[in-house]
């Protein structure tokens, strides 16, 4: 039987939260007679029966025959490799790296069985051994697609988003038609601030599967990152036709639809999120957060109060609505998506002056600003990742590798540490700050940011900050360091927007 295993990637929540993998079947070889004791062809037998009760579902049956192999052969390397995948269809992780370990040892030139070890490295989140396991059954047997393609998700799921890229590509070198890999190479090119690319991508696996409702939704999610809403909530809808009970999806199309005044239809998305996940506490903060930002201070008290007793993130969560809530009255607009915080923005900066970028990245935000601004953007960054660690992120994290994203004709970027290139271009650019995205992550950096354009920040500057609410350490970064500004400068100001969903919020200074 020829192997069929995959791996799906990224059922996004455009909170950030909610990416994952989607197993699918796992993979193994019609066994061929071992010939090494005179029961082998009762043996070779018993393995085959075992991996048709497996195809179809009879799962003890296939267990009880495996088994009965290893009674007259223990190191039958099949029936090994076969309880391993029985034991991690039951969840049972480390019994199934050991049994398929044990097969790998008995027959180590099997390509299945490295590549459906990889697979329970990868649910047990040892991604290196994953990523040795996969690259193993590549070596073995080059032209295979499905190994390539669970290469690519576990260095996704690594941080190696580039990598991925070309393992995808390499497994769809070898299978065009190859649905998953388009899917997961999409989820690759949204990782690497590509989602333009990523659309297309996942174009290609819904031409090929027009009933993929995960790939709806990951384009909706690619679509969302472009700024292009209406199409995305086309997606998301698209995916919830196909699938009626896809709480992620759901969730999803709640960010997409909440507008200015008017955040009923976002509540109800959310309640039917939290009637399919009830145990999920982010689908439950986000709609007791709508529910009391409506004034409905009761229903949201009972999804509080599970959300108080969850996980630090939860709690985090809970501690930013609560200073949003004290920020006084009326509460600004609440905002889903990167472009919404922009447009609110800009169109409160409505003096002259220079519109600033500081962590641009792959640019998928400063493409969004550029468009909306009508002049000159100029974007900072090292292009180098983050200058040091940042809570659970290393140095280095968030790098390019030195190379600059392509952006539009009106943006100008400026590479090199912000303590560098910040100060020599006030020398040549005079004026105030019209607006600014602040996307720093870290206090340092953004403390660095503040105080050289302090005195260019004047009444009327709006501020849009990317990682100010809504994450565990908000209160850390960002934040603190506006705050500390606040107070050494004198500022006043007042919130335009907030939003939980992208984490930013956008201050206007009065």
């Amino acid at each position: 039987m020829q192997p069929t295993a995959r791996i799906g990637r990224n059922d996004p929540c455009f909170c950030g939260s909610g990416r994952k993998y989607k197993h699918c079947c796992l993979r193994h070889e019609d066994s061929q007679p071992a010939g090494r004791r005179p029961a082998a062809a009762s043996t070779a037998n018993a393995v085959r029966v075992a991996q048709e009760h497996h195809k179809a579902g009879r799962l003890q049956h296939a267990e009880a025959m495996c088994w009965q192999a290893l009674e007259a052969d223990p190191g039958q390397p099949d029936a090994l490799h076969l309880l391993g995948l029985l034991a991690y269809q039951a969840g049972r992780n480390d019994v199934a790296a050991a049994f398929i370990n044990k097969a790998i040892q008995a027959k180590p030139s099997e390509p299945s069985y490295h590549s459906n070890l990889g697979l329970v490295y990868q649910a047990l989140d040892r991604l290196d051994e994953a990523v040795d396991s996969y690259r193993r059954a590549i070596t073995i047997r080059p032209d295979d697609f499905v190994a390539h393609n669970n290469l690519g998700t576990a260095l996704l799921a690594a941080d190696q988003p580039d990598e991925a890229i070309a393992c995808h590509r390499r497994a769809l070198a070898i299978r065009p038609d190859y649905v998953e890999a388009h899917y997961n190479l999409g989820a690759a090119l949204r990782d690497w601030g590509k989602p333009e690319e990523a659309a297309n991508s996942l174009r290609a696996a819904l031409a090929l599967q027009p009933d993929f409702a995960e790939a709806h939704n990951s384009l909706g999610a690619a679509l969302q990152e472009s700024g292009r809403l209406d199409e995305a909530i086309a997606c998301i809808r698209t995916a919830l036709r196909l699938k009626p009970d896809y709480a992620e999806a759901h969730f999803n199309l709640h960010s997409l639809l909440l507008e200015p005044g008017n955040v009923a239809p976002a509540i109800e998305c959310l309640t039917r999120a939290v009637e399919l996940r009830p145990e999920e506490t982010a689908f439950r903060f986000f709609l007791g957060m709508l529910l009391e930002y409506r004034g409905d201070v009761v229903a949201a008290a009972a999804h509080f109060d599970r959300v108080a007793r969850a996980s630090s993130l939860d709690r985090a969560r809970l501690d930013a609505w609560r200073y949003i809530r004290s920020a006084g009255e009326p509460l600004p607009p609440v905002t889903g998506s990167l472009v919404q915080a922009f447009r609110i923005g800009l169109d409160a900066a409505v003096g002259e002056g220079l519109v600033l970028e500081f962590g641009v990245r792959f640019g998928v935000s400063i493409r969004q600003v550029a468009a909306l601004a009508r002049q000159h953007v100029h974007g900072f960054d090292s292009f180098q990742g983050l200058p040091k660690n940042w809570h659970h992120e290393p140095r280095g994290s968030y790098t390019t590798g030195g190379a600059l994203p392509a952006v539009p004709a009106n943006v100008i970027l400026h590479a090199g540490w912000f303590e560098e290139t910040l100060p020599r271009f006030l020398e040549q650019h005079a004026g105030p700050v019209r607006f600014m995205n602040v996307d720093c992550d870290l206090y340092s950096s953004t403390v660095t940011v503040l105080e050289l354009l302090a005195n260019r920040i004047v009444p009327g500057t709006v501020i849009v900050f990317d990682e100010y609410i809504g994450y565990e350490h908000w209160r850390d970064d960002e934040f603190r360091a506006f705050q500390e500004a606040v107070a050494r400068h004198g500022w006043r100001y007042e919130y335009l927007c907030f939003s939980f969903a992208t984490k930013q919020v956008a201050v206007r200074i009065l």
